[in-house]
């Protein structure tokens, strides 16, 4: 009889990420928690200018499996000129890179 030890043990994986992402520079506080908080970040824009945001608002955070690569998914907003921009940042900290997907 399976009373469900060793039963589903395995890290869910949520498949393929398929959302566009571009590579960015991200300056992130470890809290005293060990929480990672990003800070500011740096991305190249379509005419090659690079655009820098400090004013981030973590929106929520959770950690995710996409094709069994650990992944910390960061939803976020920020405010520029008067209107607030969502977007995504995703940190592959098996490889210390962080990605950028405007949300919309």
């Amino acid at each position: 009889m399976g009373m469900g030890i060793g039963i589903n043990n395995q890290k869910p994986d949520a498949g393929p990420n398929r959302r566009r992402q571009e590579e960015i520079a991200c300056g992130i506080w470890f809290t005293s928690r060990g929480e990672i908080l990003p800070q500011k970040l740096k991305f190249q824009n379509q005419e090659g200018e690079i655009q820098c945001i400090d004013n981030i608002r973590v929106i929520t955070k959770e950690k995710k499996y996409y094709c069994g690569i650990s992944t910390f998914v960061y939803f976020c907003s920020t405010r520029l000129q008067d209107r607030e921009y969502l977007f995504y940042l995703y940190y592959y900290p098996e490889q210390c890179k962080w990605t950028l997907s405007w949300n919309g």
